[in-house]
């Protein structure tokens, strides 16, 4: 623990360093000093001029002074700590973590390291993510290795015991689909009910940890403004908005699962009580972030298409809802997404790493299908650029769904968009959830059909319809038309 205090320690600095701009601050105190000798050496100005121009520069330069001496105060105190944080709590002896850091070595080896990151900051490419350079170093530090956001955890369980214990252990809704399905557009319905808690992206990079990051992030987070997501599909997002980030907890606890060139289903056998008991706590975290007692957590996560076999028994009581796309338009719509995060991974690695980080390895660079049954035969000779490859998806992915039908709550696109006020009153009534106030239509609208489907297999189209019919009429609410 004294290494890890210790590389938490540096990790703060480099990002403070970097975030409080004192480079920035020192080379401006520069320009103010090189403007006030050329004052002095301008032959045009009288003596007079020239007094009353270095007096302003004398006071420009104090305030320049005070500006930089803030700035690395910030740097330190942000430096320090997490080393008091950590010694609070009992993980470690701030004192034998700063003996550690005075060492000859680390001292050399930390300059390196520190001076090494700051070179490559001022050197490195222009990103075209949303994130500025603080949140890349962010990011690096809470992704660095699983044990990060372990400790993380852990310290946040010990600071924040008595607010978590507040908070009841309701079963979860777990939105989930393929992506293209519509699951975003109905967390974003849901989150709009009282009482619902979400993941939102300014649980990012600390997922793990949402209470205590928003404690540490509070003093310097952002205003939340609107723009469009990297899909370019129209929808707007902020740091508000809620997001798809619990797959970060399952790859904690099922790594094998992510490192093959498919993910495996979920079966029984893989039951953790362990990792039931920190879901259940992570839960209840949110609830307490954001809502309080009485509030349920609600998510969205593509990824669970692969656990319908657990979800019920890991989580007695969880309610399930996915929502059904015509297949010819979802699988069209998942081949646009793919190439469209093609490039995106190409022209900005962060791009790929903050998707590979969180679990979302639907498209680009990172596809990675989960392993339904009778998949492999399906795309045999396909690749994931060609229409065929992604209707062979949705086929073996619905199929699956249609096993698990009696248990799921299944939405038909055509309903969220013809009738969304009336369709969503419906879902929250069987969730259990009050929303009869809440205006839901202006989450939804109309969407023109936009694929050609004569790219594809005729047989295959053939059959994914039939599934999609079945759907339709299926599950706990057969009636949603």
């Amino acid at each position: 623990m004294t290494i890890f205090a210790a590389a938490l320690a540096i990790a703060a600095f480099l990002a403070a360093f970097h975030g409080f701009a004192i480079l920035v601050a020192a080379r401006q105190a520069l320009a103010l000093a090189a403007g006030a000798t050329g004052v002095i050496r301008d032959k045009k100005l009288s003596d007079g001029e020239k007094e009353t121009a270095v007096q302003r520069a004398a006071l420009s330069m104090l305030g320049a002074s005070g500006s930089i001496f803030w700035r690395v105060a910030a740097t330190l105190i942000c430096t320090v700590a997490p080393i008091y944080a950590l010694d609070l709590i009992g993980f470690v002896d701030a004192g034998q973590v700063f003996a550690f850091l005075a060492r000859p070595g680390v001292i050399i080896g930390t300059s390196v390291l520190v001076g090494g990151g700051l070179w490559w900051f001022s050197r490195r490419p222009k990103s075209d993510s949303a994130y500025s350079a603080l949140d890349r170093i962010l990011h690096r530090v809470a992704f660095a290795a699983p044990f990060v956001q372990m400790t993380a955890a852990d310290m946040e369980n010990t600071l924040c015991a008595r607010q978590i214990s507040e908070i009841e252990d309701k079963p979860p809704i777990f939105i989930t689909a393929l992506a293209r399905a519509g699951t975003t557009v109905v967390l974003n319905a849901l989150h709009s009910v009282p009482g619902v808690a979400t993941h939102l992206y300014r649980d990012m990079p600390f997922v793990m940890a949402p209470m205590l990051w928003s404690k540490v992030s509070g003093g310097f987070a952002r205003a939340s403004t609107m723009s469009e997501r990297a899909h370019g599909d129209g929808i707007l997002v902020s740091y508000d908005s809620p997001e798809a980030f619990e797959d970060v907890l399952w790859r904690q606890f099922w790594p094998k699962h992510f490192q093959q060139d498919q993910i495996p289903l979920w079966n029984k056998a893989d039951s953790n009580p362990e990792a039931v008991e920190f879901f259940r706590t992570h839960f209840r975290k949110i609830i307490a972030l954001r809502t309080g007692a009485g509030g349920r957590y609600v998510s969205k996560n593509n990824g669970n298409i692969a656990r319908l076999d657990v979800l019920g028994t890991m989580f007695e009581g969880a309610d399930i809802v996915v929502p059904l796309r015509h297949p010819g338009e979802h699988a069209a719509s998942l081949l646009r997404q793919h190439l469209n995060f093609v490039a995106q991974h190409a022209r900005d690695q962060f791009v790929q790493r903050y998707m590979r980080d969180i679990g979302h390895l639907e498209f680009g660079a990172l596809h990675t299908p989960v392993a339904f049954a009778g998949l492999d035969a399906r795309i045999t000779h396909l690749d994931a650029t060609q229409p065929d490859y992604w209707l062979a998806y949705w086929i073996s992915a619905y199929s699956c769904v249609a096993d698990h039908a009696d248990d799921l709550i299944i939405v038909p696109e055509t309903a969220l968009q013809a009738h969304s006020q009336r369709t969503m009153l419906a879902i929250c009534a069987e969730l259990g959830l009050a929303a009869a106030d809440t205006d839901f239509t202006r989450h939804f609208k109309v969407i023109a059909p936009r694929a050609d489907l004569s790219v594809f297999n005729a047989a295959m189209l053939d059959e994914a319809m039939e599934i999609y019919g079945r759907l339709g009429s299926a599950g706990r609410l057969p009636d949603l038309k």
